[in-house]
């Protein structure tokens, strides 16, 4: 086959999910016509696609097609990426300020904080949740809020982010775009805790959340999109809070409860790391 039935063949076999395929084609491709920054740059592609993803060579691939063709902005960003994956940050310092975006390589590897508010999405299979965070570079967040146990993500873990967003959410009446997440880069120490309780009123979680504000616990209601479809009040609910530890949780609750003592407690389990 000449590079133009490989590559067909190559982008065929990928919509198949015959990933092996699609990488065996690209590079019979590559080894008629090296100097092509296209193929150069859909393998790079490929293996960041891939899972696991193949970070190393994606990194290799988008940078050689930027030797062939330095004004392409996707491999760049995608550049980035693969950099920030591989922990190389002198080259995603590069790529970032191409886009304008000026980092040292001392900045990013210290994680330093930022107080750009970015929308993530998260899925397992098919379950997903859109869950709010802080960007700390253009293919890092951290995220801020409490994410479905089920998810098997939690508060304060560190993200790589795609860099096309795909939908839009709104905060304050301002509309974020949503980035997928790649994969996870760091694991925070906290774990996500369930508390299941009977609620007589939407005042007795305000209660809840505002002991949480108050203690600096991070907290969720993880019935709110069934809640908002009910027609009437949601009694029995559960939140998802993040602690480092059971102390924490127990004092939110005592508070609650002195609080609120029409509130009844069902249940208070670590849903998230699986103990």
């Amino acid at each position: 086959m000449n590079t133009t039935e490989l590559k067909t063949a190559a982008h065929a076999a990928w919509e198949e999910g015959e990933l092996a395929q699609a990488e065996q084609h690209f590079l019979a491709a590559l080894a008629i016509d090296e100097q092509d920054a296209q193929t150069h740059y859909d393998l790079a592609l490929l293996y960041k696609n891939s899972e696991p993803s193949n970070w190393p060579k994606a990194q290799q691939h988008n940078a050689r097609a930027l030797e062939i063709k330095p004004d392409d902005e996707a491999a760049w960003w995608n550049l980035g990426i693969a950099a920030t994956a591989n922990q190389d940050w002198a080259t995603a310092a590069q790529a970032w300020a191409k886009f304008d975006q000026t980092f040292s390589a001392e900045q990013l590897a210290a994680l330093s904080t930022s107080s750009e508010r970015v929308a993530i999405r998260i899925r397992i299979g098919k379950q997903q949740e859109v869950i709010w965070g802080e960007r700390l570079d253009p293919a890092r967040a951290r995220i801020h809020g409490v994410p479905l146990p089920d998810l098997e993500i939690g508060h304060g873990d560190i993200l790589l982010l795609d860099g096309v967003p795909r939908g839009a959410r709104e905060l304050d009446g301002v509309s974020y775009p949503v980035y997928e997440v790649l994969e996870r880069i760091y694991q925070h120490t906290a774990a996500t805790y369930v508390i299941e309780a009977e609620v007589p009123d939407e005042s007795a979680q305000d209660t809840l959340f505002k002991v949480a504000a108050d203690a600096k616990l991070p907290i969720a209601d993880f019935d709110f999109n069934v809640a908002s479809e009910a027609p009437k009040w949601l009694v029995v609910r559960q939140y998802g809070v993040a602690a480092i530890e059971d102390q924490p949780v127990a004092d939110l609750i005592a508070a609650w409860l002195t609080a609120r003592s029409d509130v009844i407690i069902r249940d208070v389990y670590v849903a998230y790391p699986e103990e």
